[in-house]
C-alpha cells in the first residue's frame, strides 16, 4: 500500500472513528431510555402491588373490626331489651297516658325521673354506655316517648323528648329490630342508631331500646395507613378515617348494582369529584378530588353498609420523575465517556496511521527487489503444476468409468437378488398352502389335545412364514421401483381390521381385543395395510407373554385415521426406541424370534400412504404403537 493510499485510508478512518462515536451515542441514549422507562415501569408496578396488597389487607382486618362493632350495637340493644327491669318499666308506661304530650320535655322528664324504677334503669343505662363508651341509651314507649335514657341526671338528657316517625323505631316496633345512621337533632353529631323491640311474656310490643353510637368514635377504630370509609347504600361517606371524607358522597366508587335510593330522612351528602383513571396497571384507580387513589372494598355484615379503603398515590408521580432524572443523569454521564473514548481512539488511530506509512515505505523498496525473482520462480511453479493437474484429469476421467460400470453392476446384481426372492417367495407359498391344508386334515381326523396342540403350532409356524414372504416382497414392492400402489382404492379401514381379525387363530383372537371406531375410509392398497396391521399385532403378541392382552383401537382426530395397538409386553428400552424402525434391528437380549422387518415394512407402508407408524408410548407395564393414515376427502374438506 503506498503512501498515499494511507493517506486517503487515515482520512476514511477518522470518519469511521466518528461515525462509530456517533452510533454508539446513540444506542447508549436509546438503551438508557428503554431501560430507565422499564426499571421504572417495573418498580411502579411492584409499589402499586405492593399497596394493593396492603390495602386488601387493611380493609379485610377493619372490616372485621367495624362487623364486630355493628354486631355488637345489635347484641347490646337486644340484651337491654331482655333485661327484666327494662320489660318492667316498659310494660308500665307501655303509652302515654292522657294530656302527657301536652306538657314540654323538661316536665315529661320530671315526671318519669320521680320513679325509682326509672331512676334505676337510667343508672343501668348509663353504666353500660360509659363502659363501652356509646354516646346514649335510651328506652321509647310504643307514644315514641323517650321515658328513660343514660345520662338522664345531666343537665342535658333526652328524657322526655318525643321522637316521631323516626324510621328506626317504627322498623323496631314492627320487626323487631331497626337501624338507621343519621344526624343527631340535638348534639348535631353523625351517629348510627340500633333499636331493638321490647316484648311482654305473650310477645307483645312494648316499645324499644335504642343504643346511639357517634361516628367519630367509630373512626377511631379505623387505624391504619390507608384511608378508610364506611359507606351507605346512597354512597353516603358515614364513618371515615380523614375528615375532608366525612358526609361526603362517594357514589361512583360503588358498583351500580349495589346502589339504593335514599329514605328521604338524611340527603345523600355532597358529592365528592371522582373519576377513573384509565390505563393504569393496577384496577380501581381513581381521581377523587384531584388526587390519585387506590381502592379497594370489602362488604359488611351489615348490609346496609361497605367499607372501601384508599391507598394515596399522590408518592407515584415524584418517583417516576426520580427515575427519569436518574435515567438521566446516567445517560449523560455515559455519553460523556463515549464521546471521550471516541476523541482518544481517533488521535491513537492518527498515529499508528503516521507509523505504518513509515514503515510501508520501507517494506515497499525491499520488496520491489525481491518482486523480480519471486515472478519468475511463480511462473516456473506454475508450469510445473499444469502438468500435474491434466494428469490428474486424465486420472479421474478413467476412475469415473470403472465407477459407472461398478454401479451398473450392482443394479444387475440387485435386479437378479428381487427376481431370486420373488421366485423363492412363490415357490414357498405352495408348500406353506400344503402343510397348512394337512395340518386342517390332521386337526379334523384326530382330534386330541396332543394332535391339537401340534397342529396348532404347524398353522402358527406356517402363518409366520408367510407373514415374512408378505413383509419381505412387500419391501421389495416399496423399494423395487415399482410402482407403489398397484391396487389403489378407496379402503374401508374397520374391513382392514376385520379381514386382520379373522385371520388369526384361537389362541390369538383370545388375546386380540378390536374397538371399532365407525366408518373410516382411506385411499392406498388394501393389501399393504393388512400386512401393517398384522405385523403390529404379530409384534405386540409376540413381546407380552401370553395370555397378555393386546388391544387394537380405530379411532379419528382432524382427518387423520389411527390404529392404536396396546400390548401389555415388557416395554421398549430407551436405548432401543430410536433404532426400532430400521430394516433387520433386533434389540439386544430378546428372546422372542424374529426377521426385523415388521417395524421396518410397517412404517415404510404407512409412508407411502402419506401417514406414519410411531412408538406413542411404552414403559415396564407395555408399549402403544400408533399408526396414522389420512381420512379419504378429509383434506379436500379443510381446504
Amino acid at each position: 500500500m503506498t503512501p498515499a493510499a494511507l493517506t486517503i485510508d487515515g482520512v476514511a478512518s477518522g470518519h469511521f472513528v466518528r461515525r462509530v462515536t456517533l452510533g454508539v451515542a446513540a444506542t447508549w441514549l436509546a438503551l438508557m431510555a428503554g431501560l430507565g422507562w422499564w426499571m421504572s415501569q417495573r418498580i411502579m408496578t411492584a409499589q402499586l402491588n405492593s399497596l394493593a396488597a396492603s390495602a386488601e389487607y387493611e380493609a379485610e382486618t377493619t372490616a372485621r373490626v367495624v362487623d364486630r362493632l355493628f354486631t355488637e350495637l345489635t347484641s347490646v340493644a337486644n340484651m337491654v331489651a331482655h333485661q327484666n327491669q327494662v320489660v318492667q318499666l316498659a310494660k308500665r308506661y307501655r303509652v302515654d297516658p292522657p294530656g302527657l304530650a301536652e306538657l314540654t320535655r323538661e316536665e315529661r322528664a320530671a315526671k318519669f325521673t320521680s320513679d325509682p324504677l326509672v331512676r334505676r334503669v337510667g343508672d343501668f343505662m348509663t353504666r353500660l354506655s360509659n363502659d363501652l363508651r356509646y354516646a346514649r341509651i335510651y328506652l321509647n314507649n310504643l307514644s315514641h316517648d323517650t321515658v328513660i335514657a343514660s345520662q338522664w341526671a345531666e343537665s342535658f338528657n333526652i328524657v322526655g323528648q318525643i321522637y316521631t316517625g323516626r324510621a328506626y323505631l317504627i322498623d323496631a316496633l314492627r320487626d323487631g329490630k331497626g337501624q338507621q345512621f343519621g344526624i343527631a337533632r340535638l348534639t348535631q353529631t353523625a351517629s348510627y342508631f340500633v333499636a331493638s323491640r321490647i316484648n311482654d311474656i305473650d310477645d307483645m310490643p312494648l316499645g324499644s331500646v335504642t343504643v346511639k353510637f357517634d361516628a367519630p368514635d367509630v373512626a377511631l377504630y379505623l387505624t391504619g395507613q390507608h384511608i378508610s370509609l364506611i359507606v351507605n347504600l346512597q354512597g353516603r361517606v358515614t364513618t371515615a378515617s380523614s375528615a375532608p371524607f366525612m358526609l361526603r358522597n362517594v357514589a361512583a366508587l360503588l358498583p351500580p348494582d349495589t346502589l339504593r335510593s335514599g329514605d328521604g330522612n338524611e340527603g345523600p351528602g355532597e358529592p365528592m369529584d371522582v373519576r377513573a383513571m384509565p390505563g393504569m396497571g393496577q384496577a380501581d384507580q381513581w381521581l377523587i378530588d384531584g388526587r390519585p387513589y387506590l381502592v379497594r372494598r370489602q362488604p359488611l355484615i351489615n348490609t346496609q353498609y361497605q367499607l372501601l379503603t384508599l391507598a394515596a398515590l399522590d408518592h407515584l408521580a415524584p418517583m417516576r420523575r426520580q427515575h427519569f432524572w436518574m435515567a438521566g443523569f446516567a445517560a449523560a454521564f455515559g455519553l460523556a465517556l463515549i464521546l471521550l473514548s471516541g476523541l482518544v481512539a481517533g488521535q491513537r488511530a492518527e498515529r499508528r496511521l503516521r507509523a505504518e506509512q513509515n514503515r510501508i515505505i520501507a517494506i515497499s523498496q525491499a520488496a520491489e527487489r525481491d518482486l523480480t525473482i519471486k515472478v519468475r520462480e511463480r511462473t516456473a511453479e506454475l508450469a510445473e503444476r499444469n502438468t500435474s493437474l491434466n494428469a490428474e484429469v486424465d486420472r479421474r476421467h478413467l476412475l469415473e468409468l470403472k465407477l459407472r460400470q461398478s454401479l451398473d453392476a450392482v443394479n444387475d446384481a440387485l435386479a437378479q437378488q428381487r427376481d431370486f426372492v420373488a421366485l423363492v417367495s412363490h415357490e414357498f407359498r405352495g408348500p406353506l398352502a400344503v402343510i397348512s391344508a394337512a395340518a386342517d386334515n390332521l386337526s379334523s381326523v384326530d382330534s386330541t389335545d396332543n394332535t391339537r396342540l401340534r397342529t396348532t403350532r404347524i398353522r402358527q409356524t406356517v402363518k409366520r412364514m408367510s407373514l415374512l414372504i408378505e413383509n419381505v416382497l412387500a419391501g421389495d414392492r416399496l423399494h423395487g421401483g415399482q410402482k407403489a400402489f398397484p391396487t389403489t382404492g378407496s379402503v374401508d379401514v374397520n374391513e382392514v381390521l376385520r379381514t386382520v381379525k379373522a385371520g388369526l387363530d384361537d389362541d390369538a383372537a383370545g388375546r386380540v381385543s378390536f374397538i371399532d371406531g365407525g366408518g373410516v375410509t382411506v385411499k392406498g392398497d388394501r393389501n399393504l395395510l393388512e400386512i401393517a396391521v398384522q405385523n403390529l399385532i404379530q409384534n405386540a403378541m409376540k413381546y407380552s407373554a401370553a395370555p397378555g392382552p393386546v388391544t387394537v383401537r380405530l379411532s379419528t382426530d382432524q382427518g387423520v385415521a389411527f390404529v392404536h395397538v396396546t400390548d401389555q409386553g415388557t416395554g421398549v428400552a430407551p436405548g432401543d426406541r430410536e433404532f426400532i424402525f430400521m430394516k433387520y434391528y433386533r434389540a439386544v437380549g430378546q428372546p422372542a424370534n424374529g426377521s426385523g422387518l415388521g417395524l421396518y415394512i410397517s412404517r415404510e407402508i404407512a409412508r407411502q400412504h402419506g401417514g406414519d407408524l410411531t412408538l406413542a408410548a411404552s414403559d415396564r407395564n407395555g408399549s402403544t404403537f400408533c399408526l396414522s393414515l389420512p381420512i379419504e376427502g378429509a383434506e379436500a374438506l379443510t381446504t
